[in-house]
């Protein structure tokens, strides 16, 4: 598996191949492995839980996000092998200097007689600890500091690795 473009990872499969074995990868996940927290559940474009193109798309307050803004032009054909990967709901992991959390979209695109995975990331999000409010929804305490954050490539580079090192074939 060698890079097509600087975002992407070539695949010997084709998209429909490996979108099978990435949710298979990520259900396969020990509940022992440092990554499945992270990479908790994934579910196939389309799904009942996929969320609605509304839902992915940046919150006011969030910084522009040109990856989940490329990916929700897409037409829904090209989405049709794409993957969406979620963490547990409460979990953050240490990413470039932060608590970070995110939803990630795995796109799957046919290249020859395999695929190009690509990933966008929807919501980002750090945790700055917690903070006391005067003010705060019920009434003085301590509260946690979550913010929007622009996504983080290393975060994007780190699934894209997971997963050319699950796709890769097995030797004979």
């Amino acid at each position: 598996m060698l890079p097509v473009h600087a975002d992407e990872v070539a695949l010997a499969q084709p998209p429909a191949a490996a979108q099978a074995a990435i949710l298979r990868a990520i259900a396969e996940l020990p509940p022992q492995s440092p990554q499945r927290r992270r990479y908790r559940l994934a579910l196939a474009y389309g799904a009942p839980l996929f969320p609605a193109d509304a839902d992915l798309l940046p919150q006011p307050g969030e910084p522009a996000n040109v990856g989940i803004e490329s990916w929700l032009r897409l037409p829904a054909a090209r989405r049709a092998h794409d993957v969406l990967i979620t963490p547990d709901v409460d979990y953050f992991w240490h990413q470039d200097g932060v608590e970070y959390t995110t939803l990630f979209i795995v796109h799957l695109e046919q290249r020859g007689m395999g695929s190009a995975l690509s990933v966008a990331q929807a919501h980002p999000t750090a945790h700055y600890g917690r903070k006391f409010h005067l003010l705060g929804r019920t009434g003085p305490g301590y509260y946690h500091e979550i913010q929007p954050i622009a996504p983080s490539s290393q975060a994007g580079a780190d699934l894209e690795a997971f997963l050319a090192a699950a796709l890769r074939p097995s030797p004979p």
